[in-house]
Formats: C-alpha cells, sequence, structure tokens
C-alpha cells in the first residue's frame, strides 16, 4: 500500500546539482497557484488514500507560503514531510513550523565545500555550511521534528566519509542513494557523475562501521531506484 504522496510544488532550485533527476525540465505549465494547492491538498485528505504528505520540489522552501501548506495539511491530519536543501531556512524555520512539521528530510552529500560546488549544489559559490546543518539538526531534536539526511553518492563524494557528521546531526534516518540516471532529467551530464556499483557499496561499507545505532541506514542502488 502507498501510503505517502509527493507534491512536487515547484519546478525551480536554487542549486543546480549535475546528478538531480528531479529537474522537471520536460514539463512546461507555470503550475498551481496557492489556492489550487489547498484544493488539492484538501482532496487527497478527502480520499483518505494517503497517511503523509511529503512536500518537494525542484526546492519547495523556494515557494513562498510553503509553511502555511504545511500547516494546513496538518490541520488536515496528514503526517507532514518535506525535502529540501536547506539553503533557505534556519533553526529558528524549524522552531516556528515545528508544530506542523513531523519530519524534515535535508540532502547533504558533502561537508567539503569544493565537492559542493563541483557537483552543482550551490548558489553563486554558496553552500550550505556545516554549522548552519548543525543549528537545524539541534532545532529539530529541541522541537520534536523528525530529522532524515539524504545522500546522493556520486563522482564527487564517493571517497568522502560522513559519519562523524552524520552522528553529530543525529538522524533518525539516514538514506544513501546511489546516483541514477533518469531519462529526460540528468542524461546530458551523467556520465560526469556516475559510480560503479563498488564503488558505492565501499561508500556504505565505510560510512556504516561506526554509525549510531540507533540511526537507521537505507541503502538504494542504482536498481533499486530505477526499479521503484
Amino acid at each position: 500500500m502507498i501510503t505517502t504522496v509527493n507534491f512536487h510544488l515547484i519546478k525551480a532550485c536554487n542549486f543546480k546539482c549535475k546528478f538531480c533527476y528531479a529537474t522537471f525540465n520536460d514539463i512546461h505549465s507555470k503550475g498551481l497557484n496557492k489556492n489550487e494547492q489547498k484544493q488539492l491538498i484538501k482532496m487527497l485528505a478527502e480520499a483518505k488514500l494517503f497517511r503523509k504528505i511529503n512536500f518537494a520540489g525542484g526546492e519547495p522552501t523556494l515557494v513562498p507560503h510553503i509553511c502555511e501548506l504545511i500547516r494546513y495539511s496538518k490541520e488536515l491530519d496528514f503526517e507532514t514531510s518535506i525535502v529540501t536543501n536547506a539553503s533557505r531556512i534556519d533553526a529558528n524555520w524549524v522552531e516556528n513550523i515545528a508544530p506542523y512539521l513531523d519530519i524534515l528530510a535535508i540532502s547533504v552529500d558533502s561537508i567539503i565545500n569544493e565537492s559542493n560546488i563541483e557537483s552543482g549544489r550551490h548558489e553563486n559559490q554558496e553552500t550550505v555550511h556545516t554549522e548552519k546543518l548543525v543549528q537545524i539538526a539541534k532545532a529539530c531534536h529541541k522541537f520534536g521534528v523528525m530529522l532524515k539526511i539524504n545522500t546522493v553518492v556520486s563522482q564527487f563524494n564517493y571517497q568522502e566519509t560522513l559519519t562523524n557528521f552524520i552522528n553529530e546531526l543525529k538522524p533518525f534516518r539516514w538514506k544513501i542513494l546511489q546516483v541514477t540516471r533518469v531519462e529526460g532529467q540528468n542524461d546530458d551530464q551523467f556520465d560526469l557523475v556516475k559510480i560503479t556499483s563498488e564503488n558505492f557499496e565501499a561508500f556504505c561499507k565505510r560510512n556504516k562501521q561506526e554509525i549510531l545505532p540507533y540511526i537507521k541506514v537505507v541503502e538504494e542502488s542504482e536498481e533499486m531506484i530505477q526499479g521503484s
């Protein structure tokens, strides 16, 4: 049974990650306005087919009324979640949205600025610094928001060890994904970012060795992602 609906609010993103498979360059619609978005959320709630609604993009925090949508969803008894690059949020944002947000998922691929810039995970050469991520994580734990970390393993970070930093963030779940080719989304640059299955397996094995026992590590290979 599918329990989660992913609501891709916007295709725009302030980062240009070379491996991204959610560019939506094949979609030329302007998207829904706020009232239409709320109407759709209400229809989903009334259908009673999904337990959780996950806001995604693009970068969903570029939507000016994202907090209003999260609150509205919670008022309709959804479990709420958002996936973000964390560039437009901070600890205060977490504190304010905490009564209405169940899960905050943050994309963290590297703790090395140069690697993030090379991969396209930046805005005008500005990346999300580790100090900010730590403060956001602390706010999640303080105000009762469950923290999840997503990491895409690619040519830019497959040799890194993130274990100590992930342990510092203390997410309940760490999803490690192998960079994956998706037709029409990232074909043009995939040869620059691809890694072998052996590279991915080595990254996972190395990074799981000293992970805190209460952090659930989920590995998704290219084959698994394509199959889903």
